[in-house]
C-alpha cells in the first residue's frame, strides 16, 4: 500500500484528520474555537497573507484565469504516467493530498471562526432582536448627521465622489485604522496586509460580489467597478475576514467600527454611508414614512453616490451568475451555522446596539 501513497500525502491526510476532529470539538466550545482562531488559525492566515503581499495583483484572480491551463496540464501529466498503475495512482493520491491541505487551511482560516464567541459579547454590545422602530429611526438619523458633516468636504466628480488615493494607500490607512480599533477592542491580532483590486471586476459584478477573501491565497480582493465610496468599507470587511472574523454580519460591523475610527475623512464617510444603506433598508421595511423623513435629510452628495452604485447594480441585476451565486452563498452560510444571506442584516441589530451603548455611557 505504501507504494501507492507518497509520504507527504500520508502526512497531509493525517493533518486533515486531526484538524477536522479539532474543528468538530470547536462546534461544542466557543472558548476552544476562540483559542484556535487566535493561535493556529491566525498563524495560517498571517502566513498566507504575507506570502501574497508582495504581489501587486490578485494571485487568486490569476489562478482563476489560468485554471483551464492548469486543468489541461494535469490531464497531460496524468496521461504521461502511461499505463503504469502505481504512477497513476500516486499522481491521483498526490492531487487528493493537495486538496486535503486546501480543505485543512479552510477549516482553520474560516470554518473555526464561525463558531467563536459572538462579537457582540466581545465588545459589550447588546445584540437584541427586539429593536423598536424608534430606536432604528434614531440610529439612522445619527448616521445621517455624520454623513452630512463629512460630505461637506467631499466633492462630486462625474456624479460620484472619488477616493483621493490609490488602493495601496487605502490598505495602509485601513491597517492603521485597525490598530486604532484594536487599541479599544483587543479581540484579534492585526498585521500589515494589502487589498487587491480585481482587474475583471465586471465579472465579479455579474456574480453580485463586491469583495471576497480567498483563504488559500490570504488575499482581501475587492470589486472596483462599484463607486469609490464602497471601496474602504468593502476592503475593511474583507480585511476583517483576513483577521479571523468569519461571520458576514460581524465582518460588516467590524468594517463599520474600523472605518468610522479612521483618521481619514473619506474612509469615515464610506463607513457611515455603507452602514446607512443597511439601516435605511431595515427602516423602510419597518416604516416607510420614517425612512423618507430620514432620507430627505441626507446630503445630495451621498444620494449621488448611492445612485451611482445602483446604476452598477442595474447593469448586472439580471445576470444568471448572480442568481446562482446567491443560492450557493446562502447554502454556504447555512452550512456554517448562520441563517444564510439574511445574516447580513444582523449588522443592523449590532449597529443599533452599539449606539444604544454609546448613548448610555
Amino acid at each position: 500500500m505504501k507504494k501507492y501513497i507518497p509520504r507527504f500525502a500520508s502526512i497531509s491526510f493525517l493533518v486533515l484528520a486531526f484538524s477536522y476532529l479539532l474543528f468538530r470539538a470547536c462546534l461544542y466550545s466557543s472558548e476552544l474555537a476562540d483559542a484556535v482562531n487566535g493561535t493556529a488559525s491566525f498563524g495560517i492566515r498571517y502566513l498566507f497573507a504575507r506570502l501574497s503581499h508582495f504581489l501587486p495583483f490578485s494571485f487568486f484572480e490569476l489562478l482563476v484565469i489560468l485554471s483551464p491551463v492548469i486543468l489541461v496540464l494535469l490531464i497531460v501529466f496524468f496521461i504521461k504516467r502511461g499505463t503504469d498503475r502505481v504512477r497513476r495512482v500516486r499522481f491521483i493520491v498526490s492531487l487528493l493530498a493537495i486538496i486535503s491541505l486546501v480543505f485543512t487551511s479552510y477549516l482553520y482560516t474560516l470554518a473555526v471562526g464561525y463558531h467563536t464567541t459572538p462579537i457582540a459579547e466581545k465588545i459589550g454590545v447588546e445584540d437584541s432582536s427586539d429593536i423598536s422602530t424608534d430606536q432604528l429611526y434614531i440610529t439612522v438619523n445619527t448616521v445621517v448627521d455624520e454623513i452630512n458633516a463629512l460630505a461637506e468636504n467631499i466633492a462630486l466628480t462625474d456624479g460620484e465622489t472619488r477616493m483621493p488615493y490609490l488602493v495601496d494607500e487605502l490598505s495602509e490607512k485601513l491597517v492603521t485604522a485597525y490598530d486604532s480599533f484594536l487599541s479599544e477592542y483587543p479581540i484579534f491580532n492585526n498585521y500589515s496586509s494589502r487589498v487587491k483590486p480585481i482587474y475583471f471586476s465586471t465579472v465579479m459584478s455579474d456574480f453580485r460580489i463586491s469583495g471576497i477573501y480567498t483563504f488559500f491565497t490570504g488575499e482581501a480582493n475587492v470589486n472596483v467597478e462599484y463607486p469609490d465610496y464602497c471601496l474602504p468599507f468593502v476592503s475593511a470587511h474583507e480585511m476583517a475576514h483576513q483577521r479571523g472574523i468569519s461571520r458576514e454580519n460581524e465582518a460588516n460591523f467590524v468594517a463599520f467600527l474600523v472605518a468610522i475610527g479612521s483618521d481619514d475623512e473619506y474612509i469615515r464617510y464610506s463607513g457611515y454611508l455603507n452602514i446607512y444603506e443597511y439601516l435605511a433598508s431595515a427602516l423602510y421595511r419597518a416604516d416607510s414614512e420614517l425612512y423618507y423623513a430620514a432620507r430627505d435629510r441626507l446630503s445630495e452628495t451621498a444620494i449621488a453616490d448611492m445612485r451611482a452604485s445602483n446604476e452598477v447594480y442595474k447593469r448586472h441585476k439580471d445576470s444568471i451568475l448572480g442568481k446562482i451565486n446567491e443560492r450557493l452563498n446562502d447554502a454556504y452560510l447555512k452550512a456554517n451555522g448562520t441563517d444564510g444571506v439574511v445574516s447580513y442584516n444582523y449588522v443592523v441589530r449590532l449597529t443599533v446596539g452599539y449606539y444604544e451603548k454609546m448613548n448610555n455611557e
